[in-house]
């Protein structure tokens, strides 16, 4: 591989390595390939910007953020169960209020908060729920579409 990297006058690259901002090659199931999305939802909601904005901004912060940040991973890679609960744990914190002023009462299930708003939730996403809906977007365009580059990778890397 030196040999090819020397010929072509290019680096070699370690596995796992970031292409367009997302990690590739490394082992979905551990928490350290996830570390990095985790950190930014948790930067992004921290506690601090909790304290100066009100309930309505919070729940419209956690959606702008949850539904920018994790997406191309999302779209890609099934997220272990505890990736999930860490992401819903950060969420829970930032809109309750929690870690400032001590631990707030929770009102109200997270399941109910997840429901559409015209059901009387919130309308945040349920983390496990739009996972599997973004990945299942793949699936529906495998039937849908019959030709494609991208379709004859999955083909011959899945076919049998």
């Amino acid at each position: 591989m030196t040999i090819f990297a020397k010929c072509l006058n290019c680096g070699r690259m370690e596995i796992p390595f970031k292409y367009l901002g997302m990690k590739m090659g490394g082992n979905l199931r551990t928490l350290t390939f996830w570390k990095s999305v985790i950190d930014k939802i948790k930067s992004r909601l921290s506690t601090w910007k909790g304290r100066i904005i009100s309930m309505s901004g919070r729940v419209c912060l956690i959606k702008s953020v949850f539904n920018a940040l994790p997406l191309f991973y999302f779209s890609f890679f099934k997220a272990p169960a505890i990736v999930c609960k860490i992401i819903r744990r950060a969420q829970a914190k930032f809109l309750w209020g929690w870690d400032f002023e001590g631990k707030k009462i929770v009102w109200v299930a997270w399941d109910k908060i997840c429901s559409p708003i015209d059901m009387g939730g919130l309308g945040i996403k349920n983390v496990r729920k739009f996972n599997v809906a973004l990945l299942a977007k793949w699936l529906l365009r495998l039937r849908l579409e019959e030709v494609g580059v991208w379709r004859d990778i999955i083909e011959s890397r899945y076919s049998s």
